[in-house]
C-alpha cells in the first residue's frame, strides 16, 4: 500500500504544480491505483491494450479528480496479464515512453519477477519505497540487486563471455556474491574493452533512490544506513536516500481519495515530505534547500557533526576508524563532510 499511495501522491504533487502527469499501473494482476484515486466505475485499462482493443496506451488514459493528472488503469484482469509475453512487454515499454506528458510515474508490484525488474530498469529514476524494518530493508536490497543484475543481463546477454559471467554471478547467494560495478568494469576492460562505454552508461543511468515509509522527516534509521552501505560494498552502487514519508493515521479515512488527503490539514505534512523528496530526486546533489555545501564550519557545526558521527553505524567508517574521522573534523572539516555525504549521510550542518 505504501508505494502505491506514494505514487499517487507524487503524481498529484507534480500535477498541482502544473505539470502533465500520467500514472501507469503496471502492478499487473494486483493493480490498485484507481481505488486510491476514487475511480470505481469501469474505465479503459491496460487489459484493453493487451487484448488489442486499444491501439496505444494514450488511447486508454483516464482523467482523474486532479487537474493535469491522468491514469492508465490496470483494474481489469485477464488471464496471462500478470506475466505478459516478451513482445508485449517491449510494446508496453515503447508506448509508456511515448506518452505525451511531462512525467510518467509507474507503479510496480513487489518481488523480483523479470517483468517487474525490466519495467523498473526503463525508468529515468527508479524509486524504492521501503520501511525501517529488517525484513523490508532486506527485501529492498534484494530488489535493487535483482534490478542491477537484470540491467546488466539485458545489456550484455548477447556477449558470450561477459553474459556467462553475469549469469553465473546471479546464481550466487549471500557472502559468495560481491560482484560490484567496479569488478564488472575491470572484467570488461580485460575481456572486451570496446564494451566499456556500455558499463559506463549503466553506471550513469542506474541510480535508484530510497524513500522510507512511516518515519519522521529527516530521520535516518540505522537500517537505512546499513542498506546504503550494503549496496555500495556488495554492488558498488551509490544509492541515495531521497527522504521519508510520515506516519499519519488519518490517511486511512482518505484511501479512496488520496488527492483530497494531500490538500487536507492532516495531509499537509505528507505533501510537504513528497515535495521535498521530489526536489531531491530531481536534483541528485540534494534537497534544493541544501544544495550548497559549506566551506567553512563554526565550532557549533563541528560539535554537531562530531555528535552525528558518534551515532552512525560502524559500516559507515569501513576501512577507516571513526576516531580518525572525528579528529580530522577539527582541521579538515570540509573533507570529512564530503566523505560522509559520499557514504549516504546528511545533516543540516553540512549546508549553507
Amino acid at each position: 500500500m505504501g508505494k502505491s499511495i506514494f505514487a499517487v501522491a507524487l503524481g498529484t504533487s507534480l500535477a498541482m504544480n502544473g505539470s502533465r502527469v500520467a500514472l501507469v499501473d503496471l502492478d499487473l494482476g494486483a493493480a490498485n491505483l484507481h481505488t486510491y484515486l476514487g475511480i470505481i466505475r469501469r474505465t479503459p485499462s491496460i487489459a484493453d491494450f493487451i487484448l488489442k482493443k486499444a491501439s496505444s496506451l494514450e488511447d486508454i488514459l483516464v482523467g482523474t479528480s486532479q487537474e493535469n493528472l491522468k491514469l492508465i488503469s490496470g483494474a481489469e484482469f485477464v488471464p496471462g496479464m500478470a506475466n505478459p509475453a516478451h513482445g508485449m512487454k517491449l510494446k508496453i515499454m515503447r508506448h509508456v515512453k511515448a506518452l505525451p506528458t511531462d512525467y510518467v510515474i509507474i507503479d510496480l508490484g513487489a518481488g523480483v519477477h523479470f517483468n517487474t525488474l525490466d519495467f523498473f530498469g526503463m525508468s529515468d529514476r527508479g524509486i524504492v519505497v521501503t520501511a525501517p524494518e529488517p525484513g523490508a530493508v532486506m527485501n529492498a536490497y534484494s530488489f535493487i540487486k535483482g534490478a542491477f543484475f537484470r540491467k546488466m543481463q539485458n545489456v550484455f546477454r548477447k556477449h558470450g563471455e561477459i553474459g556467462q559471467v553475469i549469469d553465473a554471478e546471479t546464481r550466487k547467494t549471500g557472502s559468495d556474491s560481491a560482484f560490484t560495478l567496479e569488478k564488472m568494469t575491470a572484467l570488461i576492460r580485460r575481456m572486451s574493452p570496446e564494451m566499456l562505454p556500455l558499463i559506463n552508461e549503466i553506471e550513469q543511468v542506474f541510480s535508484p533512490v530510497l524513500v522510507i515509509n512511516k518515519i519522521a522527516w529527516g530521520e535516518k534509521h540505522v537500517l537505512v544506513q546499513n542498506l546504503i552501505a550494503l549496496c555500495r560494498e556488495k554492488l558498488g552502487l551509490a544509492v541515495e536516500h531521497a527522504g521519508n514519508l510520515p506516519d499519519i493515521p488519518e490517511i486511512g479515512g482518505y484511501l479512496l481519495r488520496i488527492p483530497d488527503f494531500l490538500q487536507s490539514r492532516e495531509g499537509k505534512p505528507y505533501l510537504h515530505s513528497v515535495k521535498n523528496i521530489t526536489k531531491t530526486i530531481m536534483n541528485p546533489a540534494g534537497n534544493a534547500e541544501e544544495t550548497e555545501i559549506k566551506k567553512e564550519f563554526t565550532d557549533e557545526d563541528i560539535e554537531a557533526i562530531s555528535s552525528l558521527m558518534e551515532s552512525l553505524d560502524n559500516s559507515v567508517f569501513s576501512g577507516t576508524g571513526r576516531e580518525t574521522w572525528k579528529l580530522r573534523m577539527f582541521f579538515k572539516p570540509a573533507e570529512v563532510v564530503s566523505y560522509l555525504i559520499s557514504r549516504g549521510v546528511t545533516h543540516a550542518a553540512f549546508y549553507k
